[in-house]
């Protein structure tokens, strides 16, 4: 039985799992308490399993299903509905609408609280930096000011390496 990492319950409600550029995995098991304080989101539980879920879609199969396809990969509806995998990224475009009502009921909610595709906040913040430094930068130089320029030119190239 796992423990918050916070406080040290044994109530875990919310394991976050974290890959960082070196392919370390870090993860961090929240309590319903903690994981509230943490702004990690409002914490709900699918009314039915995702078995359950997962099998109704291969119950309910209607010729709409086979019509509505995916431009770029061919797959149908029907096909994502019989196998549980789409066929490409692009499916999610194509099949937004049904996809939308199918997320809601596993998740409970369309809004994204866990893991994100996005860059992780560090690089983010590295890459805010750099756009204001290369402001200073710019300054610098047109003030004629070379050695607070190399200075600053000698910061954006830390902050590349430690980012590469």
């Amino acid at each position: 039985m796992k423990h918050c990492s916070l406080c040290q319950k044994p109530e875990v409600t919310i394991i976050i799992t974290t890959i960082d550029k070196d392919g370390k995995v870090c993860e961090l098991a929240l309590c319903k308490e903690c994981a509230e304080k943490k702004g990690v989101g409002e914490i709900k539980k699918s009314f039915l399993p995702p078995q359950v879920i997962l099998s109704e879609l291969q119950e309910k199969i209607t010729n709409d299903d086979y019509q509505l396809t995916c431009p770029a990969c061919g797959i149908s509806y029907a096909d994502f509905r019989k196998h549980g995998r789409l066929g490409c990224e692009n499916c999610y475009l194509a099949f937004s609408e049904k996809l939308e009502v199918l997320i809601k009921r596993l998740h409970g909610t369309t809004s994204h609280i866990g893991k994100s595709v996005t860059p992780s906040k560090k690089l983010v913040a590295d890459r805010f930096e750099i756009k204001k430094l290369q402001l200073s930068l710019k300054k610098a130089i047109q003030e004629e000011d070379y050695e607070r320029a190399a200075a600053i030119r000698d910061q954006i190239r830390q902050i590349r390496q430690n980012t590469t």
